[in-house]
């Protein structure tokens, strides 16, 4: 692949756009990025500028040449592009804190990855994704669109189900310190070690963890078990499920306990939406300062940075065709039986330069199948509603979700979402087909 590529970052006024580029930054001698476009909305053209020259400057201070450019035209970003990462709505916004209020009072928990509030997420991004791909589709139909965007299962579900396109990949919200605690337990090395994962994004599991073509899977959850809570979960669930789920799967498994510390959070101002807020502030003051150049270790441990360093290793692995193994979303080509096929699937793949080769699962471990199965049936269901434009149908898949118990609650707060986000809806009211939110 010619390694003088052209980058395009959509969401390009997002104040977490410096953060990815110092991903970009760190991997300088694998990838060679000439340009890099950030992409947005005229009326954040004032916002974008000063990312931009904040993002120039610490290119300078690394030695790299590498052009910076924004734009609001679509066309002129995405002229002869390689590679487009979608970060869209990953900066909080006022809509995210009117939802998350929302949910408190109705008393349902507020997360962008699961639950009623990803699927208010989901309402605002995946129309801006349909115009990005049919944008893609006649500008640069060989660039790769590599999402960052939450909520990424519902999101990768929608473009497979109804965009026209097969250079889509979703980024894994595994840890990856889950592989670091994996190697710990079984006294080798994070490098040696293939985990095989499947699932929804964000519910997967580990059913398989291979070193040296053999599974320790067995082996790995004895040796868990003989320390309570190590590796995330407690030993006699483990033991129990006989698979390892990741991290996020604690709102399925522990869901009062998870929604009661969003509750104590939400009373103390501390949720996660409002610390992303404060540090998005903290952020653009530092943009702000022209003689600013690097971040502070609060912003460079933020979440995001192992998220962004994600896709730079994928796009790495892409470019030099590694061939190495890595969770992305993709398309379910017959890898699951028990999962439609076509549909987004998280899953364990090779990475080359034609794409991913994703991993045979074959048949889902019948204590998971039935929870993926349900899943799966709401993220068609809403997909379907996003695109036929039916906010009736959108009410009707929330009911279908697997966390959504009382009809009642669920329609008092998606009532309420609905008058207090008028322009959010826009393009459910409106109709046309290129309007965006």
């Amino acid at each position: 692949m010619n390694q003088n590529l052209k980058l395009v970052i959509i969401g390009g006024a997002s104040v977490y756009v410096p953060l990815f580029i110092q991903n970009l930054i760190s991997k300088s001698k694998e990838i060679k990025a000439s340009e890099i476009w950030l992409l947005d909305d005229e009326d954040k053209r004032d916002k974008m500028e000063v990312v931009c020259n904040f993002s120039k400057r610490i290119l300078k201070k690394n030695k790299l040449e590498t052009s910076i450019f924004i734009t609001d035209d679509y066309k002129e970003a995405l002229k002869d592009a390689d590679f487009v990462f979608s970060l869209l709505g990953l900066e909080k916004d006022s809509f995210d804190l009117a939802e998350e209020r929302i949910l408190y009072e109705h008393d349902m928990l507020a997360d962008d990855l699961y639950g009623m509030k990803s699927s208010f997420k989901a309402l605002r991004i995946v129309p801006k994704i349909y115009q990005l791909i049919e944008q893609m589709n006649d500008t640069c139909e060989h660039a790769w669109l590599i999402n960052l965007s939450q909520p990424m299962g519902i999101i990768s579900e929608a473009v497979f189900r109804y965009a026209e396109t097969d250079k889509y990949l979703g980024i894994s919200n595994i840890p990856e310190d889950m592989n670091h605690c994996f190697a710990k337990a079984l006294e080798t090395k994070e490098s040696q070690l293939v985990v095989c994962a499947v699932g929804l994004s964000p519910m997967s599991f580990m059913t398989n963890v291979f070193q040296n073509q053999k599974d320790r899977l067995k082996e790995l959850l004895d040796q868990i078990s003989i320390q309570e809570n190590f590796c995330f979960w407690s030993n006699t669930f483990l033991d129990d499920l006989g698979v390892f789920p990741s991290i996020d799967l604690k709102k399925v498994y522990y869901y009062q306990d998870v929604h009661q510390v969003f509750k104590d959070n939400y009373i103390n101002k501390n949720t996660e939406c409002q610390q992303d807020i404060i540090l998005q502030d903290e952020l653009f003051a530092l943009y702000m300062d022209e003689n600013a150049s690097e971040f502070t270790i609060k912003m460079l441990n933020h979440r995001y940075m192992r998220y962004f360093e994600k896709a730079i290793i994928l796009m790495s692995s892409m470019i030099h065709d590694k061939r190495d193994y890595q969770v992305i979303n993709t398309a379910n080509n017959g890898h699951i039986i028990d999962l439609e096929e076509g549909s987004a699937i998280e899953i364990t793949s090779r990475i080359t330069k034609d794409g991913p080769m994703p991993v045979h699962i074959s048949r889902l471990p019948n204590q998971v199948k039935g929870f993926l199965q349900h899943l799966k049936a709401f993220e068609q269901l809403l997909a379907d509603a996003i695109y036929e434009k039916s906010l009736n149908k959108v009410s009707l898949a929330i009911k279908s979700h697997p966390l959504m118990y009382n009809i009642r609650d669920i329609d008092q707060a998606f009532h309420t979402f609905k008058l207090t986000n008028e322009k959010a809806l826009a393009y459910f009211t409106k109709g046309d087909s290129h309007e965006i939110i």
